[in-house]
């Protein structure tokens, strides 16, 4: 028996970005609570500090920094208004599909991202409280 720890994940936390690193966990484990545990490599720092603390994204290890850190202030806007009915997934916080955000909440487009998703079909999920405008930072190109 072992775990499966995922490839492409990233996540940032007190200004640090960290992208998960693919491996299997042999169980039961006879290491370190860190050797039994999936690993994360550091990715980058951010100036700004992160856009939202704790959230995990499927990312390109490349776009994990700059999606997931907070934006610039000369970085100009990330987004458009709009709003249509949406369809989510269970769980599912906000989705970024077509250059549209959706709020899985409120089953709607909160915006349009100027220069599209960073990738398309791209979803937050999980509990971390997160407002619009960090999902915007997440889920909008750059």
């Amino acid at each position: 028996m072992a775990i499966d720890c995922p490839d492409g994940l990233a996540r940032c936390s007190g200004g640090v970005v960290e992208v998960s690193r693919l491996m299997t966990v042999p169980q039961p484990c006879k290491g370190t609570p860190e050797q039994c545990s999936c690993q994360w490599d550091r990715g980058g720092e951010c100036e700004q500090g992160c856009v939202a603390d704790d959230v995990e994204v499927v990312v390109d290890r490349p776009f994990a920094t700059a999606q997931l850190c907070a934006p610039t202030v000369d970085a100009g806007p990330l987004t458009r208004p709009g709003a249509q009915a949406a369809e989510c997934d269970e769980d599912t916080l906000f989705r970024c599909s077509g250059g549209a955000v959706v709020s899985c909440l409120d089953h709607a487009v909160v915006a349009f991202c100027q220069r599209g998703c960073f990738r398309e079909g791209t979803d937050i999920g999980g509990e971390v409280p997160l407002s619009r405008e960090e999902a915007f930072a997440i889920l909008c190109s750059r």
